[in-house]
């Protein structure tokens, strides 16, 4: 049975997390695994993970390396250790791992004054930061660390001093040897950005490929590079890297010339370089290219980003709308060609963006079979499926959340027309792929490509082209991004139903904020999810009826805006002719003709057959 992975991590019945890491020598002499609780909220669980493994990992890099590669003064029982055939915790090792386990960000080195010299505990501190120089050690008895430290700095004076008498000529040869420089804050950037392009890879169908983590990594590098001037990484100290810090913790002017006046960047911008920031400082800890270490405090580092005093009395993010109005929804559907309207109703229907569409299979689609749970949903739920209702079940792809969602019939349609043109493009590329949305040049709509912004912009694209062919039409009509279709679904969800039948309805990871462990034991209200889009289907009738008859018939090229080509059908209606046409409307005598005949004239025709 394959092992679950950490997303897939459960608590035991008292909600802690719980995990096997490394091994130990038990009393009776057995080697076994050792379980760790890691607390009973799973994000900081997770966390605690990492860094309970980091160190497991440095146990078994100790244990295979030679004696000479091991640094700093090691114990005596981490020498009776190296005769073991395995790698296990050892004393000191275990007692450091339960605790980063427990949650401690410092790892409080003991101090007792009456059996050991306070050079001796400072050694120790020392000695332990050395060997685990990814773990903050601090000393409990700060006085007492201080006090070993000058001890342990005049003796080393002292030594020197006698080598310099004693050898007077190696000590001069060796003032020649120039140490290697540890370069520039740039040059380390750049191979940090080099480092998450080998790094932050995933398999995908073409093969490996930058993650659009690693992509959003190496933009942020870049920016960093351009807004820090570059300075030896001599001069990193504490003060030093505060002030890298700083200059994204008070908010820097922006420098796109299209803001005139330049404003203070957003707060999340500041937020993701100073957190990119601190990424690089821990991996040039690691580095073997620089020899820059942390400094002694560097987890006392101030992160937070400060806020500008008119955003905390703004009443902007209330009152200025961001997305479409239910009497906006019938004009964005009526000029949608089929394909346009399967990614509206997808984002209106399910609350979808573009990652959402893109990574839908036809395994999600449950269109020609009952919903898998529908005993559930009678009994549980007391939601009742009705004949001809269809469904749509998904897993996000990032976040692995799950969502159910009731098909309305129009939605319904245009999917179906979507499956037909899906199984002819793969066929005639020979792909097996499940995925729902395929172009006709046989590539996936949600795919990496080598752009700068290495994700594929269709989604963007194709929204943006259905708006400026609805502005056409009407230039006051409002432009939102592909993705407020998502918050809109979400506002209309709410207002027909509650908070959480919302928060459900968009697959968020916690509908219930104040209950963590609520999905542990209960399913989600997904009955209620389903009976506010049977209600929403009905208050969105005036959209679905704005498409034309056949909702999935390719419209004629729109070279004449379409409040123009209802104007000259209407008007041909109320019988005015070909040239008073031409002179109301403003065009040609041929597009006259030609609109007449595609809109008015074949309709008549098929009626009449």
């Amino acid at each position: 049975m394959p092992k679950k992975s950490d997303d897939e991590w459960a608590p035991d019945e008292r909600g802690r997390y719980r995990r096997k890491v490394g091994s130990w020598k038990n009393e009776s002499g057995k080697v076994k695994e050792y379980p760790f609780t890691f607390g009973t909220n799973k994000d900081q669980a997770k966390a605690r993970l990492v860094r309970v493994r980091e160190l497991w990992a440095e146990v078994v890099k100790i244990h295979k390396a030679p004696p000479k590669q091991i640094t700093g003064v090691l114990p005596s029982h981490i020498e009776i250790e190296k005769s073991e055939a395995v790698p296990l915790w050892d004393y000191e090792s275990l007692w450091i791992a339960k605790q980063l386990a427990a949650g401690s960000v410092q790892i409080q080195v003991e101090c007792d004054p009456t059996k050991q010299h306070h050079s001796t505990y400072a050694l120790n501190v020392q000695t332990m930061a050395a060997k685990y120089p990814f773990i903050n050690f601090v000393p409990q008895d700060l006085g007492e660390y201080e006090q070993g430290r000058s001890f342990l700095e005049l003796a080393a004076r002292f030594q020197l001093q006698n080598l310099e008498l004693r050898y007077p000529e190696a000590i001069a040869a060796k003032a020649n040897i120039h140490k290697k420089s540890s370069g520039t804050l740039h040059q380390a950037l750049t191979a940090y950005a080099s480092h998450c392009e080998t790094n932050t890879i995933e398999p995908t169908l073409d093969g490996p490929m930058l993650s659009q983590y690693g992509a959003h990594k190496i933009a942020n590098t870049k920016m960093l590079k351009r807004h820090l001037s570059d300075r030896p990484l001599t001069a990193l100290d504490l003060d030093g890297c505060q002030k890298l810090l700083d200059y994204w913790r008070y908010r820097p002017l922006t420098k796109d010339k299209r803001i005139n006046p330049p404003r203070p960047m957003s707060a999340k911008t500041c937020e993701n370089h100073i957190a990119e920031l601190m990424r690089f400082f821990r991996w040039l800890h690691r580095s073997k290219d620089f020899e820059w270490r942390k400094p002694e405090d560097f987890d006392e580092l101030a992160t937070d980003v400060k806020d500008v005093s008119e955003e905390r009395t703004s009443i902007k993010a209330y009152t200025q709308r961001t997305s479409y109005l239910p009497s906006e929804l019938p004009t964005i559907n009526k000029h949608a060609t089929p394909v346009e309207r399967l990614i509206l109703l997808l984002g209106l229907n399910c609350g979808f963006k573009g990652a959402e569409q893109g990574t839908l299979l036809l395994d999600h689609l449950f269109l020609d079979r009952p919903h898998p749970n529908e005993r559930y949903l009678r009994e549980m739920a007391k939601f009742e499926p009705r004949s001809g209702e269809h469904f749509l079940i998904y897993s996000r792809n990032k976040s692995k959340v799950y969502g159910e969602f009731l098909l309305w019939p129009q939605t319904v349609e245009v999917i179906c027309w979507a499956v037909e043109q899906r199984n002819k493009f793969a066929k005639a590329h020979g792909l097996t792929t499940r995925h729902l949305l395929i172009t006709k040049d046989g590539t996936l709509y949600h795919r990496r490509t080598g752009g700068a912004k290495s994700r594929s912009q269709i989604f963007t694209n194709k929204w943006r082209s259905l708006i400026k062919r609805v502005q056409k039409s009407d230039p006051t009509f409002p432009f939102f991004s592909f993705s407020s279709l998502r918050d809109t679904a979400g506002d209309l969800v709410r207002q027909v139903a509650d908070g959480e039948v919302s928060a459900t309805f968009l697959m968020h990871g916690q509908p219930v904020k104040q209950d963590d462990l609520l999905d542990l034991y209960t399913k989600r209200p997904f009955g209620k999810v389903f009976t506010a889009l049977r209600q929403l289907q009905v208050e969105l009738k005036p959209m679905f009826d704005a498409a034309s008859e056949n909702p999935i018939e390719q419209p004629m090229q729109q070279y004449t805006p379409m409040s123009k080509r209802d104007q000259i059908v209407e008007l041909k209606r109320a019988g005015r002719t070909v040239t008073q046409i031409m002179a109301e409307v403003g065009v040609s005598r041929m597009t006259v003709l030609r609109t007449l005949e595609r809109l008015l004239y074949r309709k008549q025709k098929k009626a009449l057959e």
